[in-house]
């Protein structure tokens, strides 16, 4: 089971898949993701809420893709943010390794892509 000093399934259930479908496997990130996600805990130095973590192939935001992305592989997951902690969020994904970052109001997707060149990084809002 993965787990941190500050992030664990039991209580940070987004961690895993929460689509509840028959087929669910309840994938969570990897550990190699979360020890990211952790390291932007540290560096923030305040506590994070994991709004959506992995995803299996029959979650709603999934089912539609023909291959798997950031949340499938275990390689992304979701940050709540508010304006005043949105670019403090970004840094610290971009300090600890994240490559591929998703700005929205209200949270920020922070992902690993290893396909990507070393030191380039895709950015995108929703």
């Amino acid at each position: 089971m993965i787990s941190t000093t500050n992030f664990n399934p039991s209580t940070d259930p987004k961690l895993l898949c929460t689509c509840n479908t028959t087929n669910c496997d309840k994938r969570s990130i990897s550990q190699e993701h979360l020890n990211r996600i952790q390291k932007v805990r540290d560096i923030l130095g305040y506590g994070l809420i994991v709004t959506s973590g992995g995803r299996c192939p029959y979650h709603p935001e999934e089912i539609h893709r023909t291959k798997p992305a950031d949340h499938q592989k275990g390689l992304g997951c979701d940050i709540a943010v508010n304006g005043t902690t949105r670019g403090n969020v970004v840094h610290a994904g971009i300090l600890t390794g994240c490559n591929a970052i998703g700005i929205a109001k209200t949270f920020v997707h922070l992902g690993y892509r290893s396909e990507l060149p070393e030191g380039h990084i895709t950015m995108w809002v929703y």
